[in-house]
């Protein structure tokens, strides 16, 4: 009897999602764009066991949640969301649906197909000025 090693399956969506966080961690990008220091991950993508998935359903995973969340406010918005996609996928309902409640709350939504677009889109968000706060 032979064992067989299992080749691991390329998932282009995660490996374009880890070259831009490669990216954003960059102390040079951090300076050059405040506020980037604060994009943060989901962990929608990551296959887990039925636990794990009851877990962290249970502590607020929602389903559709996007990939990447900067909570930073520039421009007309209060924050930036991304969806990674990769290939041919496209948006699900439930993340096009979750998509469009961010938009309704303030949020910029970005679907995007490669970590340039991505960063691409970082960037243009963080190049928008800043809002005025003000206390009443």
């Amino acid at each position: 009897m032979t064992n067989r090693v299992r080749k691991p399956r390329a998932n282009l969506e995660f490996q374009h999602q880890v070259a831009l966080m490669q990216w954003a961690r960059l102390p040079c990008n951090i300076t050059k764009y405040p506020g980037l220091q604060l994009l943060s991950a989901s962990l929608n993508g990551v296959k887990m066991t039925p636990a794990q998935a009851g877990k962290a359903k249970a502590a607020g995973m929602l389903k559709g949640e996007h990939d990447l969340k900067l909570p930073v406010a520039r421009g007309r918005w209060i924050g930036l969301s991304i969806e990674m996609k990769a290939g041919s996928n496209r948006p699900t309902a439930d993340q096009l649906d979750y998509g469009s409640a961010l938009e309704a709350e303030g949020w910029k939504v970005v679907y995007a197909w490669s970590w340039t677009e991505a960063r691409d889109a970082i960037v243009d968000y963080l190049q928008q000025p800043r809002p005025v706060l003000s206390c009443p």
